[in-house]
């Protein structure tokens, strides 16, 4: 009998960089917020600290400060940056994060131009979170096909409520 050898796709620090598609695209949406927000924004921790001073609740008053400097500083000292995507024969790679298809459970896309255009991805393992990438200007037909053939697909999905809310409050 002879042996045969049986090629295995390449597995290293270049094979996700041989791509099948590939797209850029911002890491996140950063949602733009005119003064009008910030005033709202202001006025509705006023009321909230207003509430909390009035009921002796200093724990939430503090809280309150913190989570809105916090959120201050994270909105004001870090911009989307764009995301290099590559989806190759063994994987997604986005940035320098790596994720094998043997990792990932299932995928659904999530497309609402102009708004929503995002690739959702679970993972085998439940500890992980989901991860969301952007697709930019990717044909959402053409990656939906090709990972159909390498990962499940979770039909019907829709954006969930924290994502919804997220967007509608532009946080």
């Amino acid at each position: 009998m002879q042996n045969q050898e049986i090629k295995q796709p390449e597995k290293g620090p270049n094979a996700y960089e041989q791509a099948v598609l590939s797209w850029e695209a911002q890491e996140f949406i950063q949602h733009e917020k005119g003064w009008k927000w910030f005033v709202l924004a202001g006025i509705g921790l006023t009321a909230f600290c207003a509430y909390s001073i009035y009921t002796d609740n200093w724990t939430l008053f503090i809280a309150l400060a913190i989570i809105a400097l916090l959120y201050l500083w994270q909105h004001f000292s870090t911009q989307p940056q764009m995301t290099k995507i590559i989806i190759s024969r063994i994987g997604i790679k986005a940035g320098d994060k790596e994720y094998p298809f043997h990792n990932i459970k299932a995928f659904w896309i999530i497309y609402n131009p102009p708004k929503i255009k995002q690739l959702h991805l679970r993972f085998s393992t439940g500890f992980k979170p989901d991860v969301i990438l952007q697709l930019g200007d990717q044909e959402p037909g053409e990656l939906r096909e090709y990972l159909c053939s390498q990962i499940r697909e979770i039909e019907g999905m829709q954006e969930s409520f924290s994502d919804h809310l997220i967007r509608i409050f532009k946080l």
